[in-house]
């Protein structure tokens, strides 16, 4: 995937939205990728069914064109199809990257002969996921940087991925039936988190962890998106995990997305400062007796907690996605 974005930033600008110079994606299908007439990334991608008039979509910052007679120049090939045009808002280069990986994520698991409807309906779920990038986040960029170092680092990607929280508003950052993880980081310095009580409340009969960073802000360090690059490269025969990563890294980065793409934290300072607990180790008031207290938030200062559990911390993370 890295090969393909540094392709498409090398592609020259097409001098007419018919005539392209594209770079193929699929041994299966005819779907392309090239750049417009702005110079922003446009996939190609085939139509099996009969032409017709289908009204055009548009999505902030994405937009389709249906039944699009287009020339390819593939070296000294050239082929003209019919193809749905998805092409990325030019006004936003900081997208381009992110708009590529997702999209070449989605159209991955398209059957071999697509029709319109089966076109339509993904390019929906890829207008839903870039919809979240004109709303407000809700989240810190640490946050969504934390969880995908703990994925990078804890031995078993693919695992880790399927475990991940869907939505940001989950109790969990990662969780089964029998084994729960929370992340949580802070730039202040201070080992101080703020918790939900029912955040340390491991599942019946199974286990709890709770992991701690601090992140330091450094210009040359990782950006959210070369974490999620790494995480990527684990996965990249499944389709299903590329766009989990992708659609929460949107969902994180919000209206944002140009501040948020721009932070960098040390991973050196990050891996030195990474620590794991029982959830049990954590300091935490007791559940109240009072019903009508149906939720409680609190600030725990672990600068001084020793954890319970047994190993340093990078082979404790790694049984944590173990037990799981």
């Amino acid at each position: 995937m890295n090969s393909l974005f540094s392709s498409f930033l090398e592609l020259p600008s097409s001098t007419s939205s018919g005539e392209l110079k594209a770079l193929p994606l699929s041994a299966k299908r005819k779907d392309f990728l090239a750049k417009n007439e702005n110079g922003a990334p446009i996939f190609l991608l085939h139509d099996s069914s009969e032409a017709k008039y289908n009204p055009g979509i548009n999505f902030r910052h994405l937009s389709a064109e249906f039944h699009t007679t287009c020339r390819i120049h593939l070296g000294a090939t050239i082929l003209e199809d019919q193809f749905c045009l998805v092409g990325c808002d030019a006004a936003a280069p900081e997208l381009y990257e992110l708009f590529v990986r997702c999209v070449s994520a989605a159209i991955e698991e398209l059957p071999e002969l697509s029709a319109t409807r089966e076109l339509e309906a993904c390019i929906s779920r890829l207008g839903d996921l870039f919809r979240v990038l004109g709303q407000p986040s809700g989240r810190e960029i640490s946050g969504i940087w934390a969880e995908l170092f703990v994925i990078a680092k804890c031995g078993n990607p693919a695992h880790a991925l399927t475990l991940w929280h869907d939505d940001q508003f989950d109790r969990f950052d990662f969780s089964s039936e029998i084994m729960c993880l929370e992340i949580k980081s802070t730039v202040r310095g201070l080992r101080a988190h703020e918790f939900a009580l029912e955040q340390l409340h491991a599942p019946e009969g199974g286990e709890g962890f709770v992991v701690s960073i601090l992140l330091q802000p450094l210009t040359g360090g990782l950006s959210v998106l070369d974490l999620a690059r790494e995480v990527e490269s684990s996965v990249i025969s499944n389709s299903r995990l590329k766009q989990k990563i992708w659609q929460n890294v949107a969902k994180a980065l919000g209206a944002d997305f140009s501040d948020g793409l721009d932070r960098r934290f040390d991973p050196s300072s990050a891996t030195r400062s990474l620590a794991v607990y029982s959830m049990a180790d954590i300091p935490q008031p007791g559940t109240p007796n009072d019903t009508r207290i149906t939720a409680l938030r609190f600030v725990s200062d672990l600068t001084s907690v020793t954890t319970s559990l047994v190993g340093t911390p990078a082979t404790i993370l790694a049984r944590c996605f173990l037990a799981s």
